[in-house]
């Protein structure tokens, strides 16, 4: 009963810590930097739906606040830090830091920048004070020359931005311009995370359904943005990019057996992510294998084919034998033994045949004289190669 106990308090232990859910802080207006007097509202962004949840706000560690919205109504040096916001479910936010100046003009950037975003930096002049012209630079480069322009824009950003940036901007202060500068340094987060491939069933056999599914965690401030879906088999596109997270196989063969990936990209652009390779085996269809080897067992023993079988063993058997007794014939001339078939007759040998013509005389003469010989015909072979034909008469 204690080790059940435990076990059920382990389960709801598990399922609590599963529950929880990371806030998130963002930032209205979405700078990482203001001036001293301007104002500021911080908010927990969470994914949870209880209406009972608190909010509690820190800064550099310590509780300052409690609620879901932190306001800052008029900024002071003192205000700048790191934030962070608590759920009741006891999950606590990263820390996202805020700076507060007191100075003639600040490179501002959004609190976070994401990939495939339109990234806006604006090089902004203490309020109340006029300002002229402004430059940018990129790692130390020129990227935009003086001009009347305060903000720079680039569009679909990636890890390429990741760099330092930095303005010069004229502002005007008792009649005279001055040309103070700031910096701020642009790391890209990642969008969606990179996707993986997940097989349903865990294994496949011949014949049943397959189901293939892209997953990829999406950034939890950019749930708007759309995401595209492709699957590959061995190289080969499968299913073109679509909003569809899965390709599905309703019975699958074992053609299908080789290496998956999936591409992930965002609708707008053409940035892009693929997954590792994912390898399937499709196993044979016990069933499937059994029928085929008892149908071949039938195909073997079927009368059918026994009989035919045999005709074919003994006609190719017998033609071997009339190839081997015309090769004998014509190579050794066979000449069977004469006397046991004439036993009145002498037999000559092949070195004293005369020609032809006197030889079937004196055999014909001899054949006549005995009287025993039926209507019957044998062929000799002489010396040169040339046959001679016996025709005998036996009576009986």
């Amino acid at each position: 009963m204690y080790v059940i106990s435990l076990t059920l308090l382990v389960l709801l232990t598990l399922e609590h810590i599963g529950a929880v859910v990371t806030p998130i802080v963002t930032f209205d207006p979405d700078w990482n930097k203001i001036f001293t007097g301007e104002s500021i509202t911080l908010t927990c962004d969470v994914d949870e739906d209880a209406e009972d949840a608190t909010y509690h706000w820190f800064k550099d560690g310590y509780w300052i606040h409690s609620g879901k919205t932190y306001i800052i109504s008029s900024a002071q040096t003192s205000n700048s830090g790191n934030y962070q916001c608590q759920t009741s479910s006891g999950s606590k936010s990263d820390p996202v830091r805020l700076d507060v100046h007191n100075s003639y003009a600040i490179l501002q950037a959004p609190l976070r920048v994401y990939e495939g975003d339109n990234l806006t930096l604006r090089c902004h002049q203490y309020p109340g004070y006029p300002a002229k012209q402004t430059i940018f630079y990129k790692n130390g480069a020129v990227i935009q020359d003086w001009g009347e322009e305060e903000e720079l824009y680039i569009e679909n950003v990636s890890v390429t931005a990741n760099s330092k940036y930095k303005c010069i901007k004229e502002v005007k202060h008792n009649l005279l311009y001055y040309q103070p500068s700031d910096e701020t340094s642009i790391s890209v987060l990642d969008l969606f995370s990179l996707p993986t491939i997940r097989l349903s069933p865990d294994s496949v056999t011949e014949g049943d359904p397959m189901t293939l599914t892209c997953d990829v965690r999406l950034s939890p401030l950019r749930q708007t943005k759309v995401l595209q879906f492709a699957f590959y088999h061995d190289g080969q596109n499968i299913q073109d990019f679509s909003s569809s997270n899965k390709f599905e196989t309703l019975s699958t063969q074992r053609y299908d057996s080789g290496d998956y990936k999936c591409v992930v990209k965002t609708y707008h652009s053409e940035m892009r992510k693929m997954s590792e390779t994912v390898t399937i085996q499709v196993k044979r269809n016990g069933a499937r294998e059994l029928f085929d080897k008892s149908e071949t067992e039938v195909l073997s023993s079927t009368p059918g084919t026994s009989l035919a079988a045999t005709v074919f063993s003994v006609t190719s058997l017998v033609l071997i034998l009339i190839i081997v007794l015309i090769f004998l014939y014509r190579k050794r001339c066979f000449l069977p033994d004469i006397n046991q078939h004439l036993p009145n007759v002498s037999y000559v040998p092949q070195t004293e045949f005369k020609e032809a013509n006197d030889e079937t005389e004196n055999i014909y003469t001899d054949l006549d004289t005995h009287n025993r010989w039926t209507n019957d015909s044998l062929t000799l072979c002489k010396p040169d190669g040339n046959k001679l034909v016996v025709e005998s008469h036996i009576i009986v």
